[in-house]
């Protein structure tokens, strides 16, 4: 009987890869030999609404979830059973998936050695039609309730591997399936020994390709740095091919985390303009609320479209973003839509339908009165929109970073000792490494904002 340690897992989730799977349900049982035992179930509180299709599932609620334990309150005793374990479960890649998703809300890596039962019964029993958990346990007489109970799912998987490692002689089958992938040892680099390529370190952070003379041919990103760098030169690509020949020495910088590497990244191409780095050298097109007064005095305030430039203001991505923020800005200072450019009909605006416009459309608003308000509006654009701050995971387990966002413009970044006791905006200021706002950086936050809206900590300040 085998003396390898085997965690069997089972859980509930929510969501749809490639995006972050939310986990709401969770058993953890142990087997070693003929021990087994179930040590760990718990309901997992996700912070954010059930579907519904989970609620008639699994009959939870969203108030009884409300009651249960966040997964951030449970990661540590997860990591504590499953120390020194094989993953096993019915699609153990699914599982192995949902955990690296919740982890990676926390700013936490996850990977555990894992046994699939479906991929093992496969080796084991090659003639069955269908390798399914409902299939697999009526054929083995394993008992498996029809109900959707967690617990009654896990006993199952526990009993199907047992029967399935008794299949496997000398459990060579499953010593396969854990042993490494191959390495790709065939390339040879022409002009850097094998060895230093070897050691990069497997974390996240930039790299930098430099020729002969220590100049930058190339900065990259990667969520773990030697398995990217060893990428480009297992590449046949005819790009890739020039570029390794040309590279006598791989620089690092690690980040602790891929949204510190990729603002880096940006950074790094934006001031040291490498030749083999071409997408972001590209011109982008962004929108801006830009004022301007008409011939009757009147001060405007219309969406552009135009090439980025690097200056400090906030920028719009998508026409779309840029009419909301004027939505907000003309229903906040009660400015009129046909001088913000909301509402094209030449003379009025129909005050029924924009009830917050004064007049000045048709002569009843003092302009002066009117432009002071757009000036006020201005003045809310530059100094009170989008305050917030990102934490993420550190280089070490002491450390943490934290990216800063003010007025929607990016101001850069800076790592925290987690002994620090730090609150305000001052202090944030003080350990900021202040960088450019740009195209890419603000693409990059947009879209961390979209993935990770838990991480988004909003700033009350009216600092301009």
């Amino acid at each position: 009987m085998s003396n390898r340690k085997f965690a069997i897992i089972s859980l509930t989730t929510f969501g749809y890869k490639p995006n972050p799977l939310r986990i709401v349900q969770l058993t953890i049982s142990k087997l070693m030999g003929d021990y087994y035992e179930p040590v760990f179930q718990t309901n997992i509180n996700p912070e954010e609404r059930l579907p519904s299709y989970i609620q008639q599932k699994t009959g939870l609620t969203d108030t009884i979830l409300l009651q249960a334990p966040t997964f951030s309150e449970i990661a540590n005793t997860i990591l504590k059973e499953l120390d020194g374990h094989l993953l096993i479960a019915h699609n153990a890649s699914f599982v192995h998936y949902a955990l690296q998703s919740e982890f990676k809300y926390l700013g936490y890596s996850f990977k555990i050695p894992q046994i699939c039962t479906q991929r093992l019964a496969k080796k084991v029993l090659p003639n069955m039609t269908n390798y399914e958990l409902p299939y697999l346990t009526s054929v083995l007489n394993i008992p498996l309730a029809t109900s959707h109970e967690l617990t009654e799912r896990n006993n199952a998987v526990a009993l199907l591997f047992q029967r399935l490692i008794q299949l496997d002689d000398n459990e060579s089958i499953i010593s396969k399936m854990l042993e490494p992938k191959d390495q790709k040892a065939h390339f040879v680099p022409k002009n850097i020994e094998y060895q230093k390529l070897n050691s990069l370190p497997n974390s996240p952070g930039v790299y930098k390709f430099q020729n002969q003379f220590g100049e930058v041919l190339y900065v990259g990103k990667a969520k773990d740095i030697k398995k990217r760098v060893l990428s480009h030169f297992y590449s046949s690509n005819e790009k890739e091919l020039i570029l390794c020949n040309a590279t006598y020495h791989v620089d690092y910088e690690t980040t602790g985390s891929e949204l510190i590497a990729l603002l880096r990244e940006a950074d790094l191409i934006a001031k040291l303009d490498p030749p083999h780095n071409y997408i972001q050298k590209k011109d982008y097109v962004t929108y801006h609320l830009v004022p301007q007064k008409n011939r009757k005095g009147i001060l405007q305030i219309k969406i552009e479209r135009r090439p980025y430039q690097h200056a400090p203001t906030e920028i719009f991505l998508k026409r779309g973003d840029a009419t909301q923020r004027l939505i907000e800005l003309t229903k906040r200072f009660r400015l009129c839509p046909l001088q913000t450019g909301l509402k094209n009909k030449l003379g009025r605006c129909t005050h029924g339908e924009y009830s917050e416009c004064d007049g000045i459309c048709t002569g009843d608003e003092e302009l002066g009165l009117y432009n002071e308000k757009v000036e006020n509006a201005l003045d809310y654009l530059n100094n009170e929109n989008d305050n917030y701050i990102i934490f993420e995971k550190g280089r070490t387990k002491e450390e943490r970073n934290f990216v800063l966002v003010l007025h929607g413009v990016y101001q850069g970044y800076g790592f925290l000792d987690n002994s620090q006791s730090i609150s305000t905006l001052e202090d944030f200021q003080d350990m900021l490494n202040p960088k450019k706002h740009s195209y890419h950086t603000a693409k990059i936050i947009a879209s961390y904002k979209q993935r990770n809206p838990r991480k988004i900590k909003t700033l009350l300040t009216t600092t301009s």
